[in-house]
């Protein structure tokens, strides 16, 4: 059977995975993954199976991911009587470049050590590509961007699904050109800019007056914003009720 967790680091991640075997009893486990000169020699169980218990839990994690390529590093030493359990489960959807499955070993109930399986990883998906660099809190829209298959798995984050609405987003700061946009690059457009013409309702008691002023600043639903009359220059404040709307209410 099998216990543990793989966690998306960002650099690396590791998954326990609990086998029973069988030592011989004149000596030590054989080593898998070694190639005798001129012979090919086939991937040992024991490695097709963690491979298949990480490449479970990755895709678990990141069903966005249509292609993983998992490579073993190195030529890890196992029993080859080793039994891999089910997998474990996966927390987080950061992926690692490299990725540890840790097989725990045990013979007759006990423990009997442990043996680490790394593996590079490779893991593809479309991903929207900057064509031009964006000024922080620039607008963007589809037509900035190219869609390209790439490699993710060294991202520290998810990049933004090629089928998002860019229509109300704009870059959260600088964004590069060629650069993989992610989810962190982007935000929504605030309601209110600076400049522009707000549409204001003004309540007081009995008496509803509609009119127009200049934000001075940006600023996000249900929040306080400085606006200018236009012709007076008088300076007071509203609270933002909608796109390009706010409102000032009294007794």
């Amino acid at each position: 059977m099998k216990t543990g967790t793989i966690r998306g680091q960002g650099v690396a991640a590791c998954l326990s995975v609990t086998m029973a075997f069988a030592l011989p009893a004149w000596g030590a486990a054989p080593a898998v993954g070694t190639r005798p000169v001129g012979a090919e020699v086939s991937e040992s169980p024991l490695i097709a199976n963690a491979r298949l218990t990480l490449l479970d839990q990755l895709r678990h994690a990141r069903p966005d991911i249509h292609r993983f390529e998992l490579t073993v590093i190195g030529n890890p030493t196992v029993p080859s009587t080793a039994r891999a359990g089910a997998a474990g489960t996966v927390q987080g959807q950061e992926l690692a470049p490299r990725e540890c499955v840790w097989m725990s070993l045990t013979r007759g109930g006990h423990s009997a050590g442990s043996v680490p399986v790394w593996f590079s990883v490779k893991a593809f998906r479309p991903v929207l590509v900057s064509r031009r660099s964006h000024a922080a809190h620039a607008q963007v829209g589809l037509e900035d961007f190219t869609v390209d298959d790439r490699d993710v798995a060294m991202l520290s984050g998810i990049p933004v699904d090629i089928q998002a609405d860019l229509t109300q987003l704009r870059a959260r700061h600088v964004v590069s050109s060629g650069r993989i946009v992610m989810r962190t690059d982007l935000e929504p457009v605030p309601p209110v800019l600076r400049g522009q013409a707000v549409d204001v309702e003004v309540r007081y008691g009995s008496v509803d007056i509609e009119t127009v002023a200049v934000a001075l600043r940006e600023a996000h639903f249900g929040e306080s914003v400085p606006l200018r009359n236009p012709d007076s220059r008088m300076i007071y404040a509203a609270q933002v009720v909608g796109q390009g709307r706010a409102l000032v209410s009294g007794q």
